[in-house]
């Protein structure tokens, strides 16, 4: 499984707030990491005691990954929707993005949530005789299983692209040169000294 936390955990929370705005646009990038990890991690969840069905300890795993992941998002975009336009032009695509972030975690946290449930169903069932309608049953079982995770998967990887999308939205990053012009344009070497009586 791969660590979420591994991907700038900083970025979230709090600490967010802290962030320059040549910075947003790698934070969206992060976001956008993390959210194709949960995916990714669904994709790839091993295979428990019972045949063809994901182990249910992992599955709780992730989806204990994916409910801190929306918390996280949650958190920054309520940072971001406190903020004025004035004081940070790029709120609004901020507050947007880690919105469709955290509404795209909940629908892989939904498809991971049905995958846990049919995991530990099967896991609690007694082994069905060959052909009988309790097989056909926990086939069916590994088949909507094996289906949610996919969906999960499908999921993020369409939130990752959304959100990522949001960097067009955000304000441009004065260059070095107009940031130093604006420095020197406000600094009291340029301002007009008035004669002494």
């Amino acid at each position: 499984m791969r660590p979420l936390a591994a991907a700038r955990p900083a970025t979230f929370g709090g600490a967010v707030s802290a962030a320059a705005p040549s910075d947003y646009r790698n934070d969206l990038s992060v976001v956008a990491g993390m959210l194709r990890a949960l995916g990714h991690n669904a994709a790839a969840t091993p295979l428990g005691a019972v045949a063809d069905i994901p182990d249910r300890d992992a599955l709780l795993g992730q989806c204990r990954q994916a409910q801190a992941f929306i918390r996280h998002c949650g958190e920054s975009a309520e940072h971001y929707r406190r903020q004025l336009p004035a004081d940070n032009p790029s709120a609004v695509a901020l507050a947007g993005a880690y919105e469709t972030a955290m509404s795209r975690a909940a629908t892989v946290h939904r498809h991971l949530g049905a995958a846990l449930d049919l995991s530990i169903k099967c896991a609690t069932t007694a082994p069905a005789k060959p052909r009988s309608h309790a097989e056909k049953l926990a086939l069916r079982r590994a088949e909507h299983t094996a289906s949610a995770l996919e969906s999960a998967d499908r999921c993020a990887a369409q939130g990752a692209e959304e959100v990522l999308a949001f960097t067009d939205r955000l304000a441009p990053v004065p260059t070095a040169a107009a940031a130093e012009a604006a420095v020197v344009v406000g600094s009291s070497a340029t301002a007009p000294t008035r004669s002494r009586r």
